[in-house]
């Protein structure tokens, strides 16, 4: 009997306990949160870095004249034109309408 007294206000404790716990209702919203803005501009400014070659009118990244390593990878590729020592792929002479599709990948001036 003493064992039983001892136990019966844990069973009870623990059914309160449970009972509270796990009744399945959700807390009801006190308020509602902050409306956060948009941002109005960017935290940290946007750098343009322009891949661009003014001098020969194509990307930094792929003029050979600039950069004579490239060389080796266009030849490699067969993209190449022995005649004018340019790639094919933005050799002008041999294919003039390249010349539209470099000028439409300019970087556009601001002004």
């Amino acid at each position: 009997m003493k064992v039983l007294d001892r136990l019966l206000p844990i069973v009870v404790l623990l059914t309160a306990l449970l009972s509270a716990c796990g009744g399945g209702d959700t807390p009801k919203q006190v308020g509602q949160p902050a409306k956060v803005e948009p941002a109005k501009a960017p935290l940290v400014e946007k750098t343009q870095v322009a891949d661009w070659c003014k001098e020969h009118g194509v990307p930094e990244s792929v003029c050979t004249r600039c950069n004579d390593s490239l060389i080796a990878g266009f030849k490699t590729k067969g993209d190449w034109c022995k005649e004018h020592s340019l790639p094919e792929s933005q050799c002008i002479p041999c294919h003039p309408e390249l010349e539209e599709k470099f000028k439409a990948m300019a970087p556009k001036t601001g002004g």
